[in-house]
């Protein structure tokens, strides 16, 4: 018999930011397209990080750093 997970508050949940983003969640994250994302990466704006051969992701400190200077510009 599983024992079930203990329940989690909404602080805990909203405190765990993850480490690496998906492509997909830093394009809804920033309000930008896929070719720009890469095109950020290319550029150095955002941080790649290689998981294997067919996945990537992009590290949190970087989308932090652009969301910091969005906010800065508004």
């Amino acid at each position: 018999m599983k024992i079930p997970p203990k329940p989690v508050s909404a602080k805990q949940r909203t405190d765990r930011t993850p480490m690496l983003y998906k492509i997909t969640s830093v394009m809804e994250l920033l309000e930008i397209s896929h070719a720009t994302v890469y095109r950020m990466v290319a550029s150095g704006q955002l941080d790649l990080v290689k998981l294997s051969a067919r996945s990537s992701r992009i590290t949190s400190a970087s989308v932090a750093r652009i969301l910091a200077q969005k906010d800065s510009k508004d």
